[in-house]
């Protein structure tokens, strides 16, 4: 099944239709720059309210970080509760000794041009001694190129350079672009792991369509279906 990540959650109204309607993943934005970015004291009541919250199952909670240091990260898991971290702009290296200190709970996110971009974080999967990502999480998160943002774009991703990815990356997060009138194209094409969405069940910056968040869910469920049939 094709896991469903709703990303960009500000506040607990959103958060709780994204619950109901079968979100595999909740993402809060921890980056000064984002229109969708949330405090720690927000996410922290967030996680509050889901411990909570009855429902058949709760998403898995990840915090989003633009070139982050580790200390910002666990600080931030730590005081919210959060389950997991998205990594963009950081290198490799890097990743290796943040992803050991979390003990897996982290993943990069890229915006790759060419496959060839990929490489590298594909390679530190499989590098000695390196600590594996958490069997739940994506390897790799792939996002649409873009020169100077980090995402959120609303730009779709190139879906046959994303299905080139998907070959050589075991667990592939598809993100950029992606709505409920076009996600069912990109998991047919792509099949990866998971899909993530932000812009495209907004009705501003921060704040989701209620109905676009189920319509993108029940789209990826439809999908699944029709695969598998």
């Amino acid at each position: 099944m094709t896991q469903v990540k709703i990303c960009g959650l500000t506040n607990i109204e959103d958060v709780q239709v994204a619950v109901d309607a079968g979100a595999d993943f909740l993402g809060f934005i921890f980056f000064e720059k984002s229109p969708r970015c949330v405090t720690i004291q927000q996410v922290a009541a967030i996680t509050e309210f889901l411990r909570a919250y009855d429902a058949p199952r709760i998403p898995l909670c990840v915090g989003v970080f633009v070139n982050p240091t580790l200390e910002h990260v666990e600080n931030v898991l730590e005081q919210t509760g959060i389950q997991a971290a998205q990594i963009h702009k950081v290198d490799p290296a890097k990743l290796i000794e943040m992803r050991y200190e979390l003990r897996g709970s982290l993943y990069s996110a890229l915006q790759p041009r060419t496959v060839s971009d990929v490489q590298p974080y594909v390679a530190m999967d499989t590098a000695n001694g390196a600590y594996p990502t958490a069997f739940w999480l994506p390897t790799m998160l792939i996002d649409a190129y873009h020169p100077d943002l980090a995402g959120g774009t609303g730009k779709q991703a190139d879906l046959e350079l994303a299905s080139e990815i998907a070959a050589i990356t075991e667990r592939l997060m598809l993100a950029g672009g992606l709505t409920p009138e076009n996600v069912a194209t990109a998991v047919s094409q792509v099949q990866p792991f998971a899909v993530d969405v932000s812009s495209g069940v907004e009705v501003i910056p921060g704040k989701k369509d209620h109905q676009k968040v189920r319509d993108f869910i029940q789209a990826v469920r439809e999908t699944d279906k029709e695969l598998t049939s």
